[in-house]
C-alpha cells in the first residue's frame, strides 16, 4: 500500500487553493507573531518529532507513530498550541513531539507551529518520524529510509483507466504534458514572483531536495543498525519472487519518497510512482517508499523557510516501511490493499524500526548540541 494523491483533479482551483491558503495562513500567522515575547521567554526547542498520527492514547495501547518516542523519551509536558489538535509534548530536556495530522492538510498544523509566538524554530532540527509503503524493487517491509528526495504526487492531470489510451501504462500525466512518461521542462522550479509557471498550472514546486549533507550524516550514523528480522517478516517478503530486494532483511538505506493525498495499491500504480519520481527528479531520484505527508511538510518548510520561521536545511524524513506498495504475484490489488492495512505483519516492527533509527540521531544532536546548534552536520 502506498499513499497518492486523492484525485481532485490535481490542476484544478481545488488543488491550487490548497498551496495558496498556506501563504494566507502564514500571512495571519506573521501578523500574531508581531506581538513579540521577550527572549528569555521564547521556547527554543533542540529538535522536534513529527508524528503524523497516533492511534488512540499517546502511551499504553497500540500504538501509532508518536507513541513509542512519547514512551521511550518521557514526553510528559502538554503545550497547547492553537491551530494543532493534539498537543505538543516535550521532556523538557529539548526534545519536543508534535502530531501534524495526515495527508499534505498536515502543512495547515506545521504553519500553526512555526507561527506560534511562543517557539522560535530558527535552529530547532526536525525529524519526521512516520512509516509509509515500500516500493518492493528496491526495499523490504521493515527497513528504514532517510529521504534524499520528496516528490508531490498530487499535482496531476487524470483520466480514468477505463477510458485511457489503449497505448498508456496508466491515466496519470503530469501538468503541462499530453502522454504519461512526460513532464514539462520547467514544471519543477518554483516561479519567481510575478513570473509565469507556464505549463505547471500554478502549483510550482513539484520535486523537493533534502539538504544531502544532513540525510548522509544521519545515515552514516545509522546505517549498522541491525533492524530486528522475525518469521512474519521473511513469510510476509517470501512471496516476492523476482524482486531480490524485497526479499532481503530489514536494514537503513538512503532513498526517495512520493507523498499525495489517497491510499493506492498495486503493480500499475506503483509504476507511476517510479515513474513519477523518475521524470520529477531528472533522473537523480528512484522511489523507495510512498507516504501520504512529505509533500506537505516540505511544502511548508519550504514557506517557512522563505518567511525566517524554520531553516529547511535542518529537516530530516524517516519513513520506515509497514508494508509494500504492491502485492505478490496472484493476489489481486484490491485484495492486497484492504487485507494488507488491517493485518501487516510490519507494522509494528516498522515503528519499532522508526523510533530505534531515528533515536540514535536525535540522542547525538541533543548531546552534541553546543556543537550543532550553530553548524549543520
Amino acid at each position: 500500500m502506498g499513499c497518492t494523491a486523492g484525485f481532485m483533479s490535481k490542476g484544478s482551483p481545488a488543488g491550487v487553493w490548497g498551496r495558496c491558503s498556506l501563504l494566507l495562513f502564514a500571512v495571519c500567522g506573521w501578523i500574531s507573531f508581531s506581538q513579540h515575547l521577550s527572549g528569555e521567554d521564547l521556547i527554543r526547542p533542540k529538535v522536534f518529532v513529527i508524528a503524523t498520527y497516533e492511534t488512540g492514547k499517546d502511551r499504553g495501547d497500540i500504538p501509532g507513530e508518536l507513541q513509542f518516542w512519547a514512551e521511550r523519551q518521557k514526553l510528559d509536558q502538554e503545550i497547547r498550541v492553537p491551530g494543532i489538535d493534539h498537543p505538543i509534548l516535550t521532556n523538557g530536556n529539548g526534545l519536543y513531539a508534535m502530531i501534524s495530522g495526515t495527508t499534505s492538510r498536515c502543512a495547515v498544523q506545521m504553519m500553526a507551529l512555526a507561527m506560534d509566538p511562543r517557539f522560535d524554530l530558527r535552529q530547532t532540527y526536525f525529524l519526521l518520524s512516520g512509516i509509509a509503503g515500500a516500493d518492493p524493487a528496491q526495499i523490504t517491509v521493515a527497513s528504514a529510509v532517510w529521504i534524499r528526495h520528496v516528490v508531490d504526487g498530487d499535482p496531476a492531470f487524470e483520466i480514468d483507466h477505463q477510458e485511457t489510451p489503449a497505448s498508456w501504462p496508466y491515466g496519470i500525466i503530469a501538468l503541462g504534458a499530453t502522454e504519461p512518461g512526460k513532464v514539462p521542462a520547467n514544471v519543477d522550479s518554483a516561479p519567481a514572483a510575478g513570473v509565469s509557471d507556464n505549463g505547471s498550472g500554478g502549483v510550482g514546486r513539484v520535486a523537493y531536495t533534502l539538504n544531502s549533507s544532513l540525510v548522509h550524516w544521519a545515515y552514516e550514523l545509522t546505517k549498522g543498525i541491525a533492524i530486528p528480522d522475525s518469521d512474519g517478516l521473511a513469510a510476509n517478503r517470501a512471496p516476492f519472487k523476482g524482486f531480490p530486494n524485497a526479499l532481503h532483511k530489514p536494514s537503513v538505506v538512503e532513498g526517495d519518497s512520493m507523498g499525495a493525498d489517497h491510499f493506492w495499491s498495486g503493480a500499475i500504480m506503483t509504476r507511476w510512482a517510479e515513474d513519477w519520481v523518475r521524470l520529477y527528479t531528472r533522473g537523480t531520484g528512484t522511489l523507495a517508499i510512498a507516504d501520504c505527508e512529505d509533500q506537505g511538510i516540505t511544502l511548508a518548510f519550504q514557506e517557512l523557510d522563505r518567511l525566517g520561521r524554520v531553516d529547511a536545511n535542518r529537516l530530516l524524513i524517516l519513513r520506515t516501511a509497514s508494508n509494500f506498495t504492491m502485492p505478490p504475484p496472484g493476489i489481486s490489488a484490491e485484495k492486497y490493499l484492504f487485507d494488507d492495512l488491517a493485518s501487516s505483519p510490519g507494522y509494528l516492527p516498522a515503528l519499532d524500526a522508526n523510533y530505534q533509527v531515528g533515536s540514535i540521531v536525535v540522542s547525538n544532536l541533543l548531546r552534541n548540541w553546543d556543537q550543532f546548534k550553530n553548524q549543520i552536520p
